[in-house]
């Protein structure tokens, strides 16, 4: 897993971990609809919002958990982002040049705490049904 440790008690207040993508990744081969990834935080963690930020060459949409306390979560937890989400927002899941996962609020970004969360099995697919 890959740890992303938070330090939103000083400037800008939020933390992100970026993978920028060499070409452009399509996301919806086979009929993929949806991005998935596992997390963990720590009980004692700092409440923080946990969110993904996916971009094209041109735009970008950012997705908040919809557990405000996400990362203070003990056990592993899987977040499935419908890919609706990003190209409501005009993003081209067809032509992804960068995933960002962060801690706290980048849009509107205030002092907050400090903590660990870890990231696993990031991808995308659709569920079998």
């Amino acid at each position: 897993s890959m740890p992303v440790t938070y330090d939103n008690t000083k400037s800008p207040y939020y933390s992100e971990a970026e993978r920028t993508f060499d070409s452009a990744q399509n996301w919806t081969g086979s009929g993929a609809d949806t991005l998935s990834l596992y997390f963990q935080g720590v009980a004692t963690n700092s409440a923080e919002s946990l969110y993904v930020t996916v971009k094209d060459s041109s735009k970008s949409k950012t997705v908040a958990h919809s557990n405000a306390q996400a990362v203070q979560a003990a056990e592993w937890q899987q977040w499935k982002i419908p890919l609706s989400e990003f190209t409501s927002a005009g993003v081209k899941v067809t032509a992804v040049k960068a995933l960002v996962i962060g801690v706290g609020n980048s849009a509107a970004p205030t002092a907050g705490g400090s903590g660990i969360v870890f990231i696993d099995d990031i991808g995308y697919g659709r569920s079998a049904q």
